[in-house]
């Protein structure tokens, strides 16, 4: 009953910020310069022709019946129709959402798999040259910008040595092995990033825990390093764990935008470009609605891992 009251509490706290986002989004498009009807008609179109297409698109009403009229079809599955090419959006979605979630898991096993092990083993030498190399490498792998790094994992590993596909990869319907097969460099072109910033928060959750009376009373009773660090230390550093990973979901979200760009993959974040470009709104509405639904449902499961991880927390 608990779990299922925090699951309650969430999904109704979030429907504001779902809500707020859109909105936000809705209103700044409006902002940019060009007119959707402009750009289907062409530049010397009639003006009844440009009122007739306004007309189709649901253009011609005020600001709030537009935002009503689309949220209120989003919150039901219906996300619309392409302004530029027709096609339904909730189609549209589903052809490239598959690609970048596929993406984000990728990226995200490689920012474990590279911040995790290396997190803890900072912190067994906390204060140690190796800890201060790796501490000062995690601040410079934070710092480093996605697209650039994508661009020089391109250039050493596609270009040069032939090891992986360069830019624009196979479809992932017409050859899957293929297509993951190119997503190994912009997973690493993310994860890396990500990596070093689990190992900056393991290390500190980790050097704080080392620290702690329980584990000295492990280490007296005779226990193998091995089993108080990764069994006990840690366990009772996985709620900052768990934070960090759902902050670098939020993250790999909008990075994914750039990296897709830099690879030529035809993800979410590709269409939510291609979408600005032509000035499609309802394409660029509905990518944002996705986008903070998965942010949404990965902040609930951080609360319920808490609840989880940690019976103390109500």
């Amino acid at each position: 009953m608990r779990i299922l009251r925090v699951v309650g509490t969430s999904v109704l706290s979030a429907i504001p910020t779902l809500i707020l986002a859109t909105l936000i989004v809705f209103l700044l498009q409006r902002l940019i310069p060009g007119d959707p009807a402009v750009a289907i008609a062409g530049d010397y179109a009639t003006p009844e022709n440009l009122a007739r297409i306004r007309e189709d698109l649901g253009l011609d009403g005020s600001l709030v019946t537009q935002y009503l009229t689309w949220i209120s079809g989003a919150l039901t599955g219906d996300l619309g129709t392409s302004y530029q090419t027709g096609e339904s959006i909730t189609a549209l979605i589903g052809q490239r959402l598959p690609l970048t979630l596929i993406l984000m898991l990728f990226a995200l096993i490689v920012a474990i798999a590279i911040g995790l092990p290396l997190g803890v083993m900072a912190a067994q030498k906390v204060d140690t040259t190796f800890d201060r190399f790796l501490t000062t490498s995690a601040t410079f792998g934070i710092a480093i910008p996605n697209f650039w790094l994508g661009m020089m994992l391109i250039i050493v590993f596609a270009l040069n040595l032939g090891w992986f596909p360069g830019p624009g990869g196979a479809s992932l319907a017409e050859d899957p092995a293929q297509a993951l097969r190119g997503l190994v460099l912009p997973a690493i072109a993310l994860g890396l990033v990500g990596g070093a910033e689990i190992c900056r928060q393991v290390r500190s959750a980790m050097v704080e825990s080392l620290s702690t009376d329980y584990v000295r009373t492990h280490r007296a009773k005779g226990l193998s390093t091995a089993s108080i660090v990764w069994k006990h230390a840690l366990k009772n550093s996985s709620l900052p764990f768990a934070t960090i990973l759902g902050i670098q979901v939020s993250r790999l979200i909008g990075s994914a935008v750039v990296v897709e760009a830099v690879f030529g993959l035809s993800g979410i974040g590709s269409l939510a470009v291609e979408a600005t470009n032509q000035r499609d709104y309802g394409v660029i509405q509905a990518v944002v609605f996705v986008a903070a639904m998965i942010i949404l449902l990965t902040n609930l499961i951080v609360d319920v891992s808490y609840r989880l991880l940690d019976p103390r927390i109500s």
